[in-house]
């Protein structure tokens, strides 16, 4: 049988055969344009699809990615533990324990919303390695790895000890004979504070106080950075070092792991000397 094969039948055996050899239906698209050759209507919806079923199949595999990141929240209650299916909202009360990645929360009485928000009140502490957190109410955004404190706020940080002027923290002499690499307390007071329990990191306000060993300050807020070591007080700051001298200023630089502070910002520094006697 001879004469003129129609395009679409050249077309799909073609394709058929380089499907064959191991090519690509993009690939055998593109060898027959070179040649000059048309591609059927057909043939060119075949390879949208194709398309569209890559980008699908993309999306799945980013969704199992999101599921597999998953963290395990456990919650226990020693008294009761009611949970309403329409509204979604589970309360647990009674020596209450929420626990998560490095993070334990105990109270009084937990309400969890939705799994992803918990609102806890009564003796609330939260503890994660170096950090106790105290306040009257709690509210836990569990999925951001975030937490807000109201009323009463205290933070306890024990903080290992830098070498003075070495960001290395290598273990040398103190001023006064402590070994550096020992820890000192830092505590933080305020009215609210947010802390990020994956960076560490704080903002706190309203009647903020700092105080690390000898070295006391205050002000209206403060931001702290963890993988700085520094506080960033602001709005009426006032702050007195272990000498006694007192510091009035717009912004001060708080480090919490040395006996260390800057005053920005309009700054009136006062201190006492001993008048010596005349010698006779």
């Amino acid at each position: 049988m001879s004469g003129h094969v129609p395009e679409k039948m050249c077309a799909f055996g073609t394709a058929r055969a380089g499907r064959r050899m191991g090519m690509t239906m993009a690939m055998w698209m593109r060898m027959r344009m070179r040649m000059g050759v048309g591609v059927g209507v057909g043939v060119r919806v075949r390879i949208r699809m194709a398309a569209v079923l890559v980008l699908v199949a993309g999306m799945a595999l980013s969704a199992l990615g999101a599921e597999a990141a998953r963290e395990k929240v456990v919650i226990t209650a020693d008294r009761k533990v009611t949970i309403d299916f329409d509204a979604d909202v589970t309360v647990f009360e009674g020596n209450v324990r929420i626990s998560y990645s490095d993070v334990v929360i105990t109270a009084d009485r937990a309400e969890v919303k939705g799994r992803k928000v918990a609102t806890i009140t009564g003796d609330v502490r939260l503890t994660q390695p170096d950090v106790i957190l105290t306040g009257q109410v709690l509210t836990a955004y569990i999925s951001e790895k975030r937490v807000v404190v109201e009323g009463a706020v205290s933070l306890t940080k024990d903080e290992e000890k830098a070498a003075a002027g070495d960001a290395g923290g290598q273990v040398s002499q103190g001023s006064q004979g402590t070994q550096v690499g020992t820890t000192e307390q830092v505590i933080v007071t305020c009215d609210r504070m947010e802390l990020s329990t994956r960076t560490r990191g704080f903002t706190a306000s309203s009647n903020v106080e700092m105080k690390r060993g000898d070295t006391y300050a205050r002000a209206e807020r403060a931001t702290y950075t963890e993988k700085d070591k520094l506080a960033v007080l602001e709005g009426n700051v006032f702050a007195r070092g272990k000498n006694e001298e007192t510091v009035k200023c717009g912004k001060l630089l708080f480090r919490t792991d040395r006996d260390y502070i800057e005053a920005l910002d309009r700054v009136t520094l006062e201190f006492e000397v001993e008048e010596e006697k005349e010698a006779k």
